[in-house]
C-alpha cells in the first residue's frame, strides 16, 4: 500500500482523533511526531508520535496508542519539506 503524504499537524490531527474514538482518554493526546532521517524497511519515515496523558495513564493509554500509531505508520508519511524532529532511538 502506498502511504498518503501528510503535514505533522494533518497526521497529529488524525492520530488525536482516532484517541479520542476509543472515549477512554479525554486528557490523552499526542503532541509530536518523532522522524527518521532515513525510511525504515517498510518505506515509514517517522518513528512513532508522542503521548502526552493527564493522570488516568496506567495501562489503558500506551496500548491504544500503540495500536492507532501502527495503523497510521502503514498509512501515512509525513511531508519531508517540514523540521526535522530526529528520533531519540
Amino acid at each position: 500500500m502506498e502511504r498518503k503524504l501528510v503535514s505533522e499537524k494533518e497526521l497529529l490531527c488524525f492520530l488525536n482523533t482516532e484517541l479520542k474514538k476509543t472515549g477512554q482518554h479525554e486528557n490523552c493526546r499526542f503532541d509530536s511526531i518523532i522522524r527518521m532521517r532515513i525510511d525504515d524497511r517498510t518505506g515509514c519515515n517517522w518513528a512513532s508520535a508522542t503521548l502526552q496523558c493527564g493522570e488516568e495513564l496506567g495501562n489503558i493509554c500506551p496500548p491504544d496508542a500503540e495500536r492507532i500509531i501502527t495503523e497510521a505508520k502503514a498509512r501515512f508519511n509525513v511531508e519531508k519539506n517540514q523540521e526535522y524532529t530526529p528520533s531519540p532511538y
